[in-house]
């Protein structure tokens, strides 16, 4: 955890320096996550993420290519149900820091293509495991929750890293639509052998 606090202190002080430069451009993002688990028998679900953002233009390696990176509180997981009788849902929380590539093309001054791709860290915050059951199906009473939480002492790995696509369009060279897809590299529990898979659908405003 100190090493990404270290990594984290080192990005915003470097982001500080160059803040003066014409082609760094800040902005918020928020969106749609379809995240899942890479193991059988557990279904996506539907979250959220939102955050801010920046771009910052390397025109001295060629024009149009660029570094996204951003801060996004994400809420990721799977779920298995079971019509009315039964349900089971992991709801984990991450602050996640992606760091892409990218390239932009400009159709014309107020249409432009881009795409992007990198790693990203995240780090798990909170969140709850909850399954919920008809009573009938274990003592005959009424139903029945429990929950725990997604990161505690037997639960997920706090810390995930792995890969992120994204393309997407620019209107006005300020409001952004994008899809993307991260793919993780590290088992976030190690009984199931698991790996979070997230599709993101993202909406952004450049200021």
């Amino acid at each position: 955890m100190k090493k990404i606090l270290a990594l984290v202190a080192i990005l915003a002080i470097g982001l500080g320096s160059i803040n003066a430069q014409d082609n760094l451009r800040w902005g918020v993002t928020a969106g749609m996550n379809v995240s899942s688990l890479n193991v059988t028998g557990l279904d996506s679900r539907v979250g959220f993420h939102a955050g801010v953002k920046a771009e910052l233009g390397l025109p001295q390696f060629t024009e149009g290519l660029y570094m996204d990176f951003g801060a996004l509180l994400s809420l990721k997981g799977a779920k298995v149900e079971a019509g009315s009788m039964a349900s089971f849902k992991i709801n984990p929380y991450y602050l996640e820091i992606p760091v892409h590539i990218g390239y932009k093309y400009a159709v014309n001054d107020n249409f432009a293509l881009f795409a992007n791709a990198g790693p990203y860290i995240a780090i798990g915050l909170f969140g709850k495991a909850k399954i919920t059951a008809d009573g009938s199906l274990v003592d005959g009473g009424s139903k029945v929750s429990e929950s725990e939480n997604v990161f505690g002492d037997d639960g997920f790995k706090r810390f995930d890293l792995g890969l992120g696509l994204k393309a997407g369009i620019e209107i006005s060279k300020k409001y952004q639509f994008s899809i993307g897809y991260d793919f993780g590299f590290i088992e976030a529990e190690e009984l199931m052998g698991c790996k979070n898979r997230n599709l993101m659908i993202s909406l952004g405003l450049m200021f």
